[in-house]
C-alpha cells in the first residue's frame, strides 16, 4: 500500500471525516433535540459527549481491540442491539416529553446531554466499522499504524465537536424564540420519532 505524505494524509482524512460528520445521523439528531428543548448550552454538552466518545474508539484502535467487533458477529450483534435499544429509549422519552412535558432539575439537565451524546456515539457499531474500513487506507499496516490511527480518530472527534457545536448554536438560537410553544413540542416529538426510526434502522441493518 502506497501512503500519501503526512500532510496530504491529514488533509484527505479531514475531508473524509468532515463529509461523514455532516451526514445526518443519531448524533446530530440527539444534539438537535437537546438544543431545541433546553437551548444552546445543552446542545453543546451533547456535542461534547459525542466528541468524547471518540476517545473510546481511539483506545480500542490503539490496543488493536476494535477489530474484534468486525471479527466476532455475536459481539457486533450485541453492540448493535444495545445501541438501537438506547436510541429508541431516548426517542420514546422525547416523544413522551412532547406529549406531557415535565419540569427537570438543573443538575439532571446539565449531566444528561453529555452522557447521552457519549453513549450514543460509543454504542453505534457503524462508527467502529467506518474507522476499521477507512483508517488503514491512510495509516497503512506498518508498526506506526496504531499511533497514526489514534491521531486520525482524535481529529475526527475535533471535527465532530466543531460541526455539532455549529448545529447546537443555530438550533438553540432558533429554539429560544419558540421556547415552551406548541411548535417546540411538535419539533421535540418529531425528533424523538426520528430517533426511534434510526434505532429500527440500526437494529435491522445487515452486518
Amino acid at each position: 500500500m502506497i501512503l500519501l505524505p503526512l500532510w496530504s494524509t491529514l488533509v484527505a482524512w479531514t475531508a473524509l471525516a468532515t463529509v461523514a460528520t455532516i451526514s445526518p445521523g443519531p448524533d446530530t439528531a440527539l444534539v438537535v433535540g437537546h438544543a431545541v428543548r433546553r437551548g444552546r448550552g445543552a446542545g453543546l454538552l451533547a456535542a461534547a459527549g459525542v466528541a468524547t466518545g471518540n476517545l473510546w474508539y481511539a483506545a480500542l484502535f490503539g490496543f488493536g481491540l476494535m477489530s474484534l467487533l468486525a471479527a466476532q458477529p455475536t459481539a457486533y450483534l450485541i453492540v448493535k442491539l444495545v445501541g438501537a435499544a438506547y436510541l429508541a429509549w431516548i426517542g420514546v422519552k422525547m416523544i413522551r416529553g412532547a406529549i406531557a412535558p415535565a419540569v427537570e432539575h438543573d443538575a439532571v439537565a446539565l449531566g444528561k446531554p453529555f452522557w447521552q451524546g457519549s453513549l450514543t456515539n460509543v454504542l453505534n457499531p457503524k462508527i467502529a466499522l467506518f474507522f476499521l474500513a477507512a483508517i488503514p487506507q491512510f495509516a497503512g499496516n506498518g508498526p506506526d499504524a496504531p499511533r497514526i490511527g489514534v491521531v486520525l480518530i482524535l481529529i475526527n472527534g475535533v471535527i465532530n465537536f466543531g460541526w455539532l457545536a455549529i448545529v447546537a448554536t443555530g438550533v438553540g438560537a432558533a429554539g429560544k424564540r419558540a421556547r415552551r410553544s406548541s411548535a417546540l413540542r411538535w419539533a421535540e416529538g418529531i425528533i424523538g420519532a426520528g430517533l426511534v426510526g434510526l434505532a429500527g434502522r440500526v437494529a435491522f441493518s445487515r452486518n
